[in-house]
């Protein structure tokens, strides 16, 4: 009886820390529609420039270093070491931030001259702030997590996402209203970051206010070694890291040598900072992109752990293939479905419908991004961190030297290409070191199913876009683009599905795992006992 309330408790708690890092994930995207519209390309440009760094910061803090301090503490049997270990792991990530935010803080002028906009410096400052609260915020979510308490972590990042966002729009707003600097906006902007960070840690203060953990401290000492846990912490936290920051890792890339390849395309400064704005509209797409691969795979984590501890390999095989398989043909649905109706979803999204090509190739980054994030799962579930670090850090590589000599020969839709490509030898890399875990995972004749079926839904959006297009139902445009996304959308979706249903493309097991689909499923009273 007093496993299975230990195991609800768990369940419960993961169900809770998943729905609020999807309500966070999607407040993270969503905000950055009204706020380009408020501040322009511009404003979007600066405010850009500078979010994979707080990105990077927060995914720190949110994602990868809780996921693997969480494992120390479960690790760790006696209650007191538990608490001595998340202190003497704040205190190295303390050191560590403190180091980061020197750089960011002292070199904010050579990092806004290498990114070929002096103006960034103060925004960079801005932004460095955040990085006093991550060593608490963390470590701290950790051990909660640790302790299978998800409601501190699954609060204060819904907290943190809701005053950031709330102070973001509000200087938007403030900006359009004074006429404000595009710099001062971003400086201002920027400021959200520390102050979220505060506020979520105020929250987690309380928290541990409720536990008597100064006492057990005092008592105690962590039995744990200083220089073996700065290793875990560089090497199997930053690989967590890594992979939850590899579009950031990209974005951090893109605002080095953008505008410095534009510039050598031939454009005037003024110009590339408006191009690359609107090419960073693309990221807030892919973000929503995101949304159901990174729920996905958080989800199906704990049920591969389970199954290779107990050497359950059918088993293991059987949850690994069916949530590679879902992932994929969802993120090729989306991606096709942001390429059939791009022009119309840019520009009813942000008001204009420029470098429609430039930012379809960036959405294709959705799949790429999809498939790499399962297999980090399936790998990581399997203890496995190395094989993913070199996979990342080689893409990466692949990104910063090719990057802006592609967009000095042509254009701005080299940056599109870099990243894909990036993407891909990180799945390539993973793939060939490690052929024996990731192997039988992908069926090929599904995926030839699959491209008939979406090939069969961009033809057939396109054409109703087409078709409402020709009607002139509205001479204004941006109604026009409402109009064809209500319609093309739904049409899309349906097409796809029942494409699916019509070719069998998935199992009943694959049906299951889809989200609103497997619980309509279910609801029928649909089971799957396949052993595929």
């Amino acid at each position: 009886m007093k496993n299975s309330s230990r195991r609800q408790q768990v369940l419960k708690g993961t169900l809770l820390l998943t729905i609020a890092s999807f309500v966070a994930k999607l407040l993270s995207a969503v905000y950055r529609i009204p706020f380009q519209n408020m501040v322009g390309n511009i404003g979007f440009y600066v405010y850009q420039q500078i979010y994979p760094i707080y990105g990077i910061g927060m995914t720190i803090a949110l994602t990868g270093l809780p996921v693997f301090i969480s494992k120390l503490i479960v690790d760790t049997k006696d209650p007191n070491d538990k608490v001595a270990l998340t202190f003497k792991i704040q205190n190295i990530l303390l050191v560590i931030c403190l180091i980061i935010f020197c750089i960011l803080q002292f070199g904010a002028g050579l990092i806004a001259h290498s990114m070929d906009d002096l103006r960034l410096g103060p925004v960079i400052q801005s932004v460095s702030w955040m990085f006093l609260f991550i060593p608490f915020l963390s470590s701290w979510r950790g051990y909660f997590q640790g302790n299978m308490e998800m409601r501190p972590t699954a609060y204060s990042q819904v907290v943190e996402q809701v005053v950031r966002v709330t102070t973001i729009l509000l200087v938007g707003y403030w900006s359009v209203r004074s006429a404000a600097d595009p710099y001062q906006m971003g400086r201002l902007a920027m400021l959200s970051a520390p102050i979220a960070g505060l506020c979520a840690l105020l929250f987690i203060a309380i928290w541990i206010k409720r536990q008597p953990l100064r006492t057990k401290w005092r008592k105690q000492r962590s039995l744990v070694q200083t220089p073996g846990l700065v290793k875990r912490i560089l090497f199997e936290g930053g690989t967590l890291c890594l992979v939850s920051a590899v579009m950031l890792l990209l974005q951090l890339a893109d605002s080095f040598s953008v505008v410095a390849g534009l510039r050598s395309f031939g454009i005037q400064l003024i110009t590339a900072q408006n191009i690359k704005g609107i090419y960073d509209r693309s990221q807030t797409l892919v973000q929503l992109g995101q949304v159901f691969s990174i729920a996905s795979a958080t989800a199906v984590l704990p049920g591969l752990v389970l199954a290779n501890k107990h050497k359950q390999d059918i088993t293991f095989k059987h949850v690994a293939a069916t949530n590679l398989r879902t992932n994929l043909a969802i993120s090729l649905a989306m991606s096709a479905g942001l390429f059939a109706l791009m022009p119309q979803i840019n520009r009813l999204l942000f008001a204009s419908s420029d470098l429609n090509t430039t930012i379809s190739l960036y959405c294709v980054s959705i799949i790429l991004t999809s498939v790499l994030m399962t297999y980090n799962v399936i790998l990581q579930s399997k203890d496995k961190y190395l094989k993913t670090m070199i996979s990342i850090l080689a893409g990466f590589l692949v990104k910063i030297l090719i990057n802006q000599f592609f967009v000095s020969r042509i254009g701005i839709v080299g940056a599109s290409l870099a990243t894909l490509l990036s993407l891909m030898v990180m799945i390539g890399l993973m793939n060939v070191l490690s052929r024996s875990d990731l192997k039988q995972l992908v069926s090929y004749s599904q995926i030839g199913k699959l491209i008939l079926v979406i090939a069969v839904m961009i033809g057939s959006v396109k054409l109703i876009a087409l078709g409402i297009g020709a009607m002139n139902l509205v001479s204004n445009l941006r109604i026009e683009a409402l109009i064809i996304s209500c319609i093309g959308i739904p049409a899309g979706i349906a097409i796809f599905f029942g494409g699916c249903v019509l070719l069998k493309i998935f199992t009943i097991r694959e049906w299951l795992a889809i989200p609103m689909v497997g619980k309509f499923l279910k609801i029928k009273g649909v089971t799957s006992h396949e052993n595929r």
